[in-house]
């Protein structure tokens, strides 16, 4: 899960920052959101969001050792670790516009047999990257346009977020691992397809699968999105902030 695949990539670089606190016994309303996830090398796992209009938090239901929360205003990710009491803070790093030297290219199309999803339609979008070799399908997802239009939103900031921790980190990556699904699904996938619909199957080039099994409107302490005060944190990068 994403938990597991952030703490992979990291080196410690320290820098502090302000924890923030919500108001203990503060009731707010939220989406839960439940997957199920399969990757290369792993046994499959559930894995549930937890998405307020301020806050997303991230829970991989195998493996307590820590979470993972998003902070809407503040656009920042921090994902924390109680193995060593450390929160790697992940902030918004200034990312080019991608100009690959092979073509992507985007198909979307509804899936005319597929039954409808809270009276939605459900759609196929598909991203190929073609160089004058090779045609390769770099991402595959089923959505549905007009559900959980503003969890979407939310979910395609996040996703823009860990799209430029993985640009800042690919000078690291030795040449033979950049393909172009490489680049276009690990690397500089921004989301977009969020603006499409909402994502309720998903396959990727990492071999990575994931299946929206149930979302539900819930009431939840506003503390579950607090971070530990005690725990310290740190960041990979610079930013100009």
């Amino acid at each position: 899960m994403i938990i597991r695949r952030i703490l992979a990539t990291l080196t410690y670089l320290f820098c502090m920052g302000l924890p923030f606190v919500l108001n203990a016994g503060e009731e707010i309303e939220a989406k839960k959101l439940t997957y199920y996830e399969v990757e290369s090398g792993v046994e499959p796992y559930t894995v549930r969001y937890t998405v307020s209009s301020s806050f997303v938090r991230i829970d991989d239901e195998s493996d307590p050792s820590g979470y993972i929360v998003f902070d809407v205003d503040k656009n920042k990710i921090f994902s924390v670790s109680h193995f060593d009491k450390s929160i790697l803070v992940i902030p918004e790093y200034p990312v080019g516009e991608f100009e690959p030297d092979f073509n992507v290219e985007i198909e979307f199309k509804l899936l005319e047999d597929a039954p409808e999803i809270s009276g939605n339609k459900v759609y196929n979008y598909r991203v190929n990257a073609v160089t004058s070799v090779t045609s390769e399908t770099c991402m595959d997802i089923m959505l549905v346009p007009g559900l959980m239009p503003d969890v979407a939103k939310t979910l395609q900031a996040f996703q823009k977020i860990v799209s430029g921790q993985h640009v800042q980190s690919l000078g690291k990556t030795p040449d033979e691992f950049r393909t172009p699904c490489y680049l276009v699904d690990q690397v500089h996938n921004q989301g977009d397809y969020y603006s499409k619909g909402f994502p309720i199957q998903e396959s990727h080039s990492n071999e990575r699968k994931r299946q929206l099994l149930n979302f539900e409107d819930v009431k939840v302490e506003a503390s579950i999105f607090d971070i530990p005060a005690e725990y310290r944190q740190y960041s990979l990068y610079e930013t100009a902030d």
